[in-house]
């Protein structure tokens, strides 16, 4: 590959490509090439079925001393349907002005440098090593090159006339050897035409490339010693060009093996920038229109003489094949806890910019949903609810009303049952400088009862969104609407939230707290400065209470595309993300009281929306963010009492799911595939990670959450979603039918889940994918024991396997099948005896026959669910050793080695599931109780037929 000069915006990239050119005038008979000679994929002894591909990532400034990032993928079975960038995780820097270009299948890297020196480096990656290990610095200067071609023997060096010099690497494995010009100044049509092209590479004995949509190949073949080559020669010739497709739409192109070319295209959209699509030849074919987006860069692969297809039952790997992790639960969903309570109390907590109490301040508390008259030059009053004082530790508690106004609870229904509420004071710092608190937070009154039938998915929904106890600092405010104009188009783009959002690869960083709208904000940035000096300490006084109310202005409404979720599919998988009938997000607020943005709690948005989104069974290989439309506002506040303005400030607040004319109900977002695959896996700690047997699939469907960064630019301001799960809501990953091999997942967010442990054996590769399990909630154990007499006990955790739905809907009547309870980790400080577990609620058309226990090691890895009679990826557990009737010790904050399984016959139709999962153990001299989170879906359905 070599390198060309592309980028973005006023970047400079350096694009790799590979091409042998001609001497132009020689009359000489070419002759075959003996160095990377022509190979097909038929080619019985060859095992090539995955390419190192690297992308030299566009600069981030445009400062010349700065680098750029090498970073290393993987292209696996370009040739396949189910082609997959694989991203490696290894990464290395070089300056901005070097070009990299690579070829020849041996994982040589050169960097032409800009001071006039060729380094060549070997990448050890595959064994652990270093991406770029130095091997040999080289004295030639190719900095003004047009194009860097390679094969491994043959390096072609173009510049932008046209000319080309060929050089020679005497040891093209290794990197170290002597590099020598063998031809000089040579021209011709075709390397003209290589020097104009918008790309170019080198495979074998042939140069392809691309010109406004059209590839083209020219062969090349070496030439004989004649008086036009060099010492100690002979040159090479390129023959003449034919077309190998036209109509192509790519920016770029590179060859990962013979008879197969792969492409990025480039759009000012970063939901589609940066797509990956790869293609067959002989004829033009595609292979893979989907690959991968969000890869930005210069892409070069390092292909060999030949490639071939990976048998479809191998699992992607890089470097050595993945070994069994013996240390994985089976994931399993949770069921429904007991149902949340509404309540009229709310309660906050207010500080000084130091972080310590603020005391004796009065907290007006109104209803935000109602917008009556902010279009409307006299504005529109929130409608007050109540008002507290801060105690001694800053906490205020405010009860409200048991009947809300008409147009409160009207605001109220239609947001299926929460209540969005401002909660807002004001003071004067002991060096007079005014300060406001504000915070946005959610409740869910008792006359929600009377809107939400209790037990439903939306009266769940509601109570999720009560938020206590919020700590909020108080704030300068400055500010007036000078400072609050609206931003420039050129100053939004120069804001954090902007770039992030036209950053493709950017997709779930936190939002930062402060933001500008109109820059980016220095890391020094202290809100605090007034005048020269910190304000954060100063004891505050607060305004008299009096006759007062918050008016507010609409200034700007602006609907915006805003990420609500996503799925992922990798090996032998598929990924749906549903997001039906109702919104069920949290959007982050922001308040501008000094001339800058902070986020301040969060509105929930339950509204209807009467469509059904998302994106159902999508894969394998497949992972992208979905996006829907939103309202967005903009207000000017005041807070007036008896005439005279006391304090103003402007606020950013999401309003209501809203379809732009022409627009679209929903939309897919960026790729998100970075966060797939075994490196991530293996990264994370092992208390993240689950699996989902062959032929079931996994859901999260209750009371968890995930929160997404930046999931929204609002004109140059940042926001976060977090996104309710519940049956209309959910990201579901269903797991294939091929035998060799187990699917994992891991949990991005796995911070919010407790720890866990399991055993899996190591028997089988391991298909690898990641399921964005995200923001599972911090506890999953049930509350409300059974009145059994015997103490509820809190030690176990079910991790993830209690995080989401574990379904098959293969089932048959009169067949057996395996049914696995959660995995349990005992949190505790002391060690514990697990004497029996079992499901405290079987639906009918299923008869529990036993309950066994099984130990990971002797089974393959922990059932989640699986067939009797041997089918499948699951062996013949009848032969396993039973540990049930003895006690199982689990060490303190360590996980069981034995798992607890359920024998179920189906007897007739299914419409429930199997749920509640209790166990019993001793801890010390005192038994415990303890129900944790779990369902298995098990419906009748068409006999399921396994592959491998």
């Amino acid at each position: 590959m070599s390198s060309v000069s592309r980028g973005r915006g006023t970047t400079t990239a350096i694009q790799v490509l590979s091409t042998i050119v001609l001497a132009t005038g020689l009359t000489v008979a070419p002759q075959a090439l003996t160095p990377g000679h022509p190979a097909s994929a038929a080619d019985v002894s060859c095992t090539t079925y995955s390419v190192s591909t690297y992308v030299f990532e566009p600069a981030t400034s445009s400062n010349a001393a700065s680098k750029r990032v090498l970073h290393k993928y993987m292209e696996w079975g370009p040739k396949s349907p189910d082609t997959d960038l694989l991203d490696t995780l290894y990464t290395a820097s070089l300056p901005m002005t070097s070009k990299v270009f690579t070829g020849g299948g041996n994982g040589i890297i050169y960097e032409a440098t800009g001071g006039g020196q060729v380094k060549s480096y070997k990448d050890n990656t595959a064994t652990g090593g270093s991406l770029l290990t130095p091997v040999k610095t080289y004295s030639f200067n190719w900095s003004s090159a047009k194009q860097i071609l390679a094969n491994g023997h043959w390096i072609l060096v173009i510049a932008s006339d046209g000319t080309m010099d060929v050089y020679k690497q005497s040891s093209p494995d290794s990197g170290d050897g002597t590099i020598t010009k063998v031809m000089d100044g040579a021209k011709s049509s075709v390397t003209s035409a290589i020097a104009d092209a918008d790309d170019a590479w080198m495979i074998n004995s042939a140069v392809q490339w691309l010109k406004d949509g059209t590839i083209q190949q020219a062969a090349v073949t070496s030439l004989p010693p004649g008086p036009a080559n060099l010492p100690p020669g002979p040159g090479i010739r390129l023959e003449a060009a034919t077309s190998i497709a036209t109509g192509v739409d790519a920016a770029q192109a590179w060859a990962p093996g013979p008879n197969a070319i792969s492409t990025q295209s480039v759009t000012s959209d970063p939901d589609t920038t940066g797509q990956i699509r790869s293609f067959t030849t002989g004829p033009w074919t595609s292979a893979d229109s989907d690959v991968r987006s969000g890869i930005l860069g210069d892409v070069m692969a390092d292909a060999g003489p030949c490639l071939t297809d990976p048998d479809q039952d191998t699992v992607p790997y890089f470097g050595t094949p993945p070994v069994a992790d013996t240390d994985v639960p089976t994931a399993q969903e949770s069921s429904d806890t007991a149902p949340s309570t509404p309540s009229n109390t709310i309660t906050g907590r207010f500080t000084l910019g130091s972080g310590q109490p603020a005391s004796g301040l009065t907290v007006m508390v109104t209803a935000s949903d109602v917008d009556t008259g902010s279009d409307t030059a006299t504005g529109g009053t929130e409608p007050l609810l109540g008002k507290a004082t801060t105690a001694s530790d800053g906490a205020w508690t405010l009860t409200l009303p048991s009947t809300l106004p008409a147009n409160v609870k009207q605001a109220m229904d239609d947001n299926g049952g929460a209540l969005n509420l401002n909660a807002t004071t004001t003071a004067t710092t002991s060096s007079g400088v005014q300060v406001l608190g504000a915070d946005t937070l959610t409740a869910v009154p008792e006359q929600s009862k009377t809107a939400l039938a209790a037990g439903t998915d939306a009266s769940a929904r509601a109570a999720e969104a009560i938020n206590d106890n919020h700590t909020v600092p108080l704030i300068p405010d400055t500010v007036d609407d000078t400072a609050a104009k609206e931003p420039t188009a050129d100053q939004e783009k120069q804001t954090f939230a902007a770039q992030t959002k036209a950053d493709p690869q950017a997709t779930g960083e936190m939002t930062p707290m402060w933001q500008s709208d109109h820059s980016t904000l220095a890391a020094s940035y202290n809100p605090y400065l007034v005048g020269g000096k910190d304000i954060s300490a100063e004891t505050v006084t607060p305004h008299a209470s009096g006759s007062c109310d918050t008016v507010k202005y609409k200034q700007t409404s602006k609907i915006k595309y805003t990420v609500v979720g996503e799925a992922h599919a990798n090996w032998d998988s598929k990924a749906s993300f549903d997001y039906d009938d109702t919104m069920n997000s949290a959007i982050d607020t922001a308040v501008n009281s000094n001339g800058d943005w902070k986020l301040g709690g969060s509105m929930q948005i339950s509204s209807e929306t009467g469509v059904s989104t998302g994106y159902p069974n999508k894969g394998s290989y497949y992972a992208h963010q979905y996006q829907v439309p939103i309202e967005y506002n903009k207000y000017k506040k005041q807070r007036i009492c008896s005439g005279t303005v006391r304090a103003t400030w402007y606020t950013i607040e999401p309003g209501r799911y809203k379809v732009p004319s022409g627009g679209s109900v929903g939309k897919i977002g960026k790729d998100v595939s970075a966060k797939d695959g075994s490196g991530n896996y293996g990264r994370a700690p092992k208390s993240y990670h689950a699996k989902v047997d062959n032929g079931t699939y996994f859901q999260l469907t209750r009371k968890k959450s995930a929160k997404f960064g930046n999931a929204v630019n609002f004109m140059g301001v940042g926001l976060g979603v977090t996104t309710g799960y519940d049956t209309n809501h959910k990201q579901k990953i269903i797991a294939g039918t091929r035998r060799n091999a187990t699917h994992l997942i891991w949990g991005r967010m796995g911070r919010f889940t407790t720890s866990l442990a399991s055993s899996t054996p190591t028997r089988r590769t391991l298909g690898l994918f990641v399921a964005l399990l995200l923001a599972v909630a911090a506890a999953y154990t049930l509350t409300g024991g059974q009145n059994t007499g015997i103490p509820e006990g809190d030690a176990l955790n079910g991790g993830m396997q209690s995080a989401g739905d574990v379904g098959y809907e293969h089932a048959q009547v009169g067949e057996e099948y395996w049914a696995g309870l959660p995995l349990p980790w005992n949190e505790s400080g002391k060690d514990i005896q697990i004497t029996r577990a079992k499901f405290t609620h079987v639906p009918k058309g299923l008869k529990v026959i036993e309950y066994r226990a099984f130990n990971g090691d002797d089974t393959d890895g922990n059932v989640l669910f699986a067939r009797t009679d041997g089918k499948g990826s699951v062996g013949d557990l009848f032969k396993a050793r039973n540990y049930a009737g003895h006690p199982m010790t689990v060490k303190a904050k360590t996980g069981s080695h034995v798992y607890y399984v359920a024998r179920v016959k189906v007897t007739g139709p299914i419409h429930d599931n199997l749920s509640g999962c209790s166990y019993w153990y001793r801890q010390g001299s005192t038994e415990f109780q303890q129900q944790l989170d779990c369902s298995t879906i098990v419906r009748l359905g068409k006999p399921l037929k396994y592959e491998g």
